[in-house]
């Protein structure tokens, strides 16, 4: 039996542009939650994941750069629930589970790329996929909390209350 061997590809247009457009949809939802939440450690964490996301946002518009590609608006399925998140219509839990999903879909979706891509670009998508990997693990983290709290991401004494405990009268 004779195997063929499948000739790695280079990113395409079109992957180049998927990955730019839920770089940017995430960053704007990490970015928000960061402003609008109490909970200090809630907050913090999605401050670094905004930040991830334009470190990976710079490196994905260099790497268009560097392919010569035209960059293009991609519609990315679920926008209705990240506008859904931006304006506080789902519950904490929900956004949590929400986020995971999206996370996870990426990391994914990166380790398919990574699979077929190459040497040139498999650096790339490894150090992409990675930050996904991280963002899952501390969102599995927080989730865990609201399931033991579901007013968590809105506790201003977070480092008290995980250091103390719930208050007892």
């Amino acid at each position: 039996m004779t195997t063929i061997e499948a000739t790695p590809a280079l990113l395409t247009n079109q992957q180049l542009n998927t990955l730019f457009q839920y770089t940017i949809e995430a960053y704007k939802t990490f970015e928000k939650l960061a402003e609008n939440l109490p909970n200090p450690l809630t907050a913090n964490m999605f401050k670094q994941f905004a930040a991830d996301e334009r470190a990976a946002r710079d490196l994905i518009e260099m790497k268009i750069a560097a392919t010569g590609t035209a960059r293009s608006r991609v519609t990315l399925a679920n926008d209705l629930a990240f506008q859904d998140i931006l304006e506080g219509d789902l519950s904490f839990r929900e956004t949590t589970e929400f986020l995971i999903a999206r996370e996870r879909t990426m990391e994914r979706k990166l380790a398919e790329l990574g699979r077929g891509a190459t040497v040139i670009d498999r650096g790339f998508v490894v150090y992409l996929g990675a930050s996904k990997r991280s963002h899952i693990v501390e969102l599995e983290r927080e989730l865990e909390l609201t399931k033991l709290d579901r007013d968590w991401f809105k506790r201003e004494d977070a480092e008290a209350r995980l250091v103390r405990g719930p208050a007892t009268p």
